[in-house]
C-alpha cells in the first residue's frame, strides 16, 4: 500500500474549493460515527488498561501554567482514554479500550517493552456521546495529571479544542472525522483517522467515475454529525460534474422511513449517500426493500455499518451489492489484527486500528521527547510519521530506532499516519461491496488520488 503519492510526497489535501458554499451543518460531523451503532459491547466509564484500579497511580507535579505532568522515576505514566462508552456512540469506546490494551500489552507493545523505564497506565472517562460530560471528563483527566489522551469522537471534539489548548493537554483521536478540525489541529489536537472530507471524496469519486452515476441524493440521521459526511460527499459529487437533487433528514425516533424512501424515489436520483449508523440504517433498508427502491437508486452506506454483524442482521441477500467506504487498512493492520484477536478473542472493531496507532504514537512521542510530559505530543508527533524516516510498525521497533538516533516513519495499522500541518493523517480510502455475505474491497484510492487537482 503506498505511503505517498506518485511523486513521492503527500501534499496537504485541498478541501476548500468543493466545500465552498456548504452550510455550517456540513462543517460539523464525523467519519461514520453518526449515532447508535454496533460492532462493540458496552463498557464502564472508567477502567485501566489491565482491568485493575480505575485511578492512575503515581504522583503528579504542577506546571507553571497550572497544568500537570506525570511524575518521573518508576511511576506509571498516566494517559487518558476519553471516549464514548455510553450514549449514541457507546459501541466505539470498548473497541478503543481493547485496541489501546493491545498496543500496551502485546508483544512489542508499550508496557511489555517499557517506555523510559516505565509503563503506561490508562484512566478512562466516558463522554456519554455528549459535549458536557466530555468537558467534565476532560477536566477530570486534566486534574489527575494525565500527560495526553486517546479520543474523543466527533460529536464532542469541537467542545474540547479550546480546553486542550488552554491546559496544554493534547489528545489524539482515533474516531474524529469532523471537517471542523481540518484547519485547526496539529499542536494539541490530532487524529489518526482521516477527515470526513477525504472519505467523502472517495465515496463521491467511486459513484461518479466507477459506477457512472450523475444524479445523487442525500439521506442522513437528523444530527449534525451525520450530515457532515453525506453533505461533503454531495459537494464533491457536484465538483466532479454530478447533480445533487434532494436530501432527507431521518428522525432517529421514527418508526418508519417509508415517506423518506418515497421522496428519494420521486427525486429521480440514481444513487443516495446515506450516513445514519446501525439502527436508523437498518430500518431504512427494510423500508427501501419493501418499496422496491433498489430498482430506482443504489445506496452508498457509512462505515458504521460495514461490519459482518450488520450483514448477518440484515441478511446477505438483502445486502448483496450494496456499497460503502472506509479508511483502507494500513501496512501494520494484519499484525495488529492477529495480536488483537489473540488477546481479546475477537477481531478489531470499527476505529480500533486507529486507537492502536494513537496509543503507539503517544508513547513514541515520550521516547522522542526524552520524558513523559505534556510537551511530548505537540513537539514530536508530526515527525513520527515522516516518510523520510526508518519505517517501523510497532512501538518496540520505533523505540529502538529513536534510541539509535534515527528519525522514524511509523506506518500504522489504520493508515500510514503521515500527518499534515494540522494534525490530519493523509491516507488511502477503499470502496467496499457486500458480496456473498462479506464486505470485499472493490477499489482503493491513494492519498494522491484523493488530493485536489
Amino acid at each position: 500500500m503506498p505511503d505517498s503519492g506518485s511523486d513521492g510526497t503527500q501534499g496537504r489535501i485541498g478541501r476548500r474549493r468543493y466545500l465552498e458554499g456548504a452550510g455550517t451543518a456540513a462543517l460539523l460531523g464525523l467519519a461514520g460515527c453518526s449515532g447508535q451503532g454496533g460492532n462493540g459491547d458496552s463498557g464502564d466509564s472508567t477502567a485501566t488498561s489491565g482491568g485493575g484500579s480505575t485511578e492512575t497511580s503515581g504522583g503528579s507535579t504542577e506546571t507553571s501554567d497550572g497544568g500537570s505532568t506525570g511524575s518521573s522515576g518508576s511511576d506509571p505514566i498516566p494517559v487518558g482514554n476519553l471516549s464514548p462508552f455510553s450514549g449514541g456512540l457507546g459501541w466505539i469506546g470498548p473497541n478503543s479500550r481493547r485496541a489501546v490494551n493491545t498496543a500496551l500489552e502485546s508483544e512489542g507493545g508499550v508496557n511489555t517493552t517499557g517506555v523510559l523505564g516505565r509503563t503506561v497506565e490508562i484512566t478512562e472517562q466516558d463522554t456519554e456521546t455528549k459535549p458536557q460530560p466530555a468537558i467534565s471528563g476532560f477536566k477530570t483527566l486534566d486534574s489527575q495529571g494525565v500527560v495526553s489522551m486517546v479520543g474523543p469522537s466527533s460529536t464532542v471534539t469541537p467542545s474540547l479544542v479550546e480546553p486542550a489548548k488552554s491546559s496544554g493537554l493534547s489528545f489524539v483521536s482515533p474516531m474524529t472525522g469532523t471537517i471542523q478540525l481540518d484547519d485547526i489541529g496539529g499542536e494539541y489536537v490530532w487524529r489518526t483517522v482521516p477527515s470526513d472530507s477525504i472519505g467523502a471524496r472517495a465515496q463521491a469519486q467511486y459513484a461518479y467515475q466507477e459506477l457512472d452515476y450523475s444524479k445523487m441524493a442525500l439521506a442522513y440521521k437528523n444530527d449534525k454529525g451525520s450530515q457532515s459526511f453525506s453533505k461533503a460527499s454531495g459537494e464533491y459529487f457536484k465538483y466532479l460534474g454530478g447533480e445533487v437533487l434532494t436530501e432527507v433528514a431521518l428522525d432517529p425516533a421514527a418508526s418508519s422511513y417509508r415517506s423518506e424512501v418515497q421522496k428519494l424515489q420521486d427525486s429521480d436520483a440514481e444513487v443516495v449517500s446515506m450516513t445514519a449508523a446501525t439502527e436508523v440504517t437498518g430500518l431504512f433498508i427494510k423500508n427501501y426493500v419493501e418499496a422496491g427502491a433498489s430498482e430506482d437508486f443504489q445506496l452508498l452506506l457509512g462505515n458504521d455499518v460495514l461490519t459482518p454483524d450488520f450483514i448477518e442482521e440484515m441478511g446477505a441477500d438483502v445486502m448483496e451489492g450494496m456499497v460503502g467506504q472506509a479508511p483502507a487498512p494500513g501496512p501494520a493492520y494484519d499484525a495488529f489484527k492477529e495480536k488483537h484477536s489473540s488477546m481479546h478473542g475477537k477481531e478489531p472493531g470499527a476505529f480500533a486500528a486507529a486507537a492502536y496507532d494513537a496509543m503507539n504514537l503517544i508513547a513514541l512521542a515520550f521516547v522522542a521527547e526524552g520524558e513523559a510530559s505534556r510537551e511530548a505530543v505537540p513537539n514530536n508527533l508530526s515527525e513520527l510519521g515522516n516518510p523520510e524516516g526508518t519505517k517501523v510498525q510497532t512501538f518496540a521497533e520505533g523505540k529502538q530506532a529513536l534510541e539509535n538516533g534515527e528519525d522514524i516513519n511509523y506506518v500504522g495499522a489504520s493508515n500510514p499516519q503521515n500527518f499534515d500541518d494540522t494534525g490530519d493523517p493523509l491516507g488511502p480510502f477503499s470502496a467496499l461491496q457486500a458480496q456473498d455475505g462479506e464486505w470485499k474491497t472493490v477499489k482503493t484510492y491513494s492519498a494522491a488520488e484523493l488530493a485536489e487537482e
